[in-house]
């Protein structure tokens, strides 16, 4: 009889180590996400599409490679240099259809290599792939906000602008516009680090509308922070027709009149929170528009709530949202408010995706990898919708687990990939919760 293990007596195992085996995986919980990508978003064919292999005959060709970054982004890869613990992956590589794995030179010359017609139509694909999302919609809240990627070196277009807290470092200033009801990105702009003005913020939003509109036949409303908002786009807005809702900066002028907003409690039982109206021919603004003003008291001054500080004030924080509803002015802070989600897009994107860490000193570079990053966003997106849909037909429970939780607890899951019979299996290991996971995500055998 041989020996048993035992976790009581005895010294630890001292085995043998031996770098050998070409059919184990570390990401063997990324084959549903894989095959879904292949067969229903068919990704590796429109990259393709987008980017076409122009040139001479490479091993690698470009498609391939920004195929590549994609998944590797969705399994946790966060910098460039990461890539390489992919190398040799057996699950990785045959389902990417890859001789071999790519250096990282291979990826940087990829990435840069991407033309502005390829720049356009990846930036299409990511639109297509987020209006998928909400394919069955008749309306669309956009919300728009900006993000500032922080830049560690002399990256091309890097400028010092406002990067959080108050800092003032070098960085990208990229513009992102999503949709409120699934959280998908219909439009991105990877931009240098200058400030946004005012006919560039209306031509990101009027792109943004425009793409929207092909796939929604119904109203669209906007949100936005503040600076996005202008004179000028409150009055594109109006022509257009188009419910909006922006944070508004606090312009001297605009902390004047505060002084005159007769001002009044949220509920009887709470006067921490008092909510006023300024008409917006105050500020010289079209008579449709209105002024919302929210200002919180100051219990704490090592602890204010959100707002700004008023000088004549300074036991209130104020925010001011100029808005063309007439909805009650409760009403609209609440819709605005809920723009806060729209920042799960970044936090999603640089917690689980990489979308902070630049890949190259080039902008063009820094400009592909952050598209891929968003599409395979959406893709992931998509993935769940596909998920969750299915449980529903099934009438099974469905699983919200967030893509950080996936890259941890399934996609970065040990497997042994084999060929017996003439049959690929897949031997993963002896656990109820890898077992009921597959199952919710695998969308079963193949068909056609």
């Amino acid at each position: 009889m041989g020996r048993t293990n035992t976790t009581r007596r005895g010294p630890l195992p001292a085995p043998d180590v031996r770098f050998s085996e070409t059919t184990l995986s570390r990401y063997a919980g990324a084959i549903p996400m894989l095959r879904y990508f292949h067969e229903v978003l068919e990704l590796p064919q429109r990259l393709a599409v987008a980017v076409p292999a122009e040139g001479r005959r490479r091993r690698h060709p470009v498609p391939h490679v920004l195929y590549a970054f994609l998944v590797g982004a969705l399994l946790g890869i966060e910098k460039l240099a990461h890539l390489e613990w992919l190398r040799g992956d057996c699950v990785v590589e045959k389902f990417l259809r890859l001789a071999a794995w790519p250096v990282r030179k291979v990826f940087s010359e990829a990435l840069a290599s991407v033309s502005e017609a390829g720049v356009a139509a990846l930036s299409e694909l990511l639109t297509a792939l987020g209006l998928w999302s909400i394919a069955r919609r008749e309306t669309a809240v956009l919300d728009f906000d900006s993000t500032a990627l922080v830049c560690f070196g002399t990256q091309e277009g890097a400028e010092f602008g406002y990067c959080g807290k108050g800092r003032n470092r070098r960085r990208h200033h990229p513009l992102v516009a999503s949709v409120a009801e699934t959280r998908a990105v219909v439009h991105a702009t990877y931009r240098n680090g200058s400030a946004i003005d005012e006919e560039e913020a209306m031509a990101f939003m009027q792109e943004a509308v425009a793409r929207v509109r092909k796939r929604v036949g119904g109203a669209i409303s906007i949100r936005a922070d503040a600076g996005f908002w202008s004179r000028a786009m409150g009055t594109w807005l109006l022509e257009a027709g188009i419910p909006f809702t922006f944070a508004m900066p606090l312009y001297s002028a605009l902390k004047l009149h505060l002084m005159t907003v007769p001002f009044k409690v949220v509920a009887d039982d709470d006067d921490d929170i008092e909510v006023g109206v300024l008409p917006g021919t105050a500020m010289g603004y079209a008579p449709r528009l209105r002024i919302v003003v929210i200002r919180r008291r100051v219990h704490d001054a090592s602890a204010p709530p959100p707002g700004k500080v008023v000088s004549w004030d300074p036991d209130w924080r104020y925010q001011a949202i100029v808005t063309n509803t007439t909805w009650e002015p409760l009403d609209v802070w609440r819709f605005y408010n809920d723009r806060g989600d729209a920042e799960r897009v970044f936090k999603t994107g640089k917690q689980a995706l990489g979308l902070g860490w630049l890949v190259s000193h080039e902008l063009r570079a820094n400009s592909v990898a952050f598209l891929l990053r968003l599409i395979a966003y959406n893709a992931d997106l998509l993935f769940q919708q596909d998920a969750e849909r299915r449980a529903r037909t099934d009438e099974r429970p469905i699983r919200r687990l967030g893509l950080q939780a996936r890259q941890h607890y399934f996609y970065q899951l040990a497997g042994r990939l084999l060929r017996v019979h003439n049959r690929w299996v897949l031997s993963l290991p002896v656990n109820r919760q890898v077992e009921a996971m597959w199952a919710y995500y695998d969308r079963g055998p193949a068909t056609g």
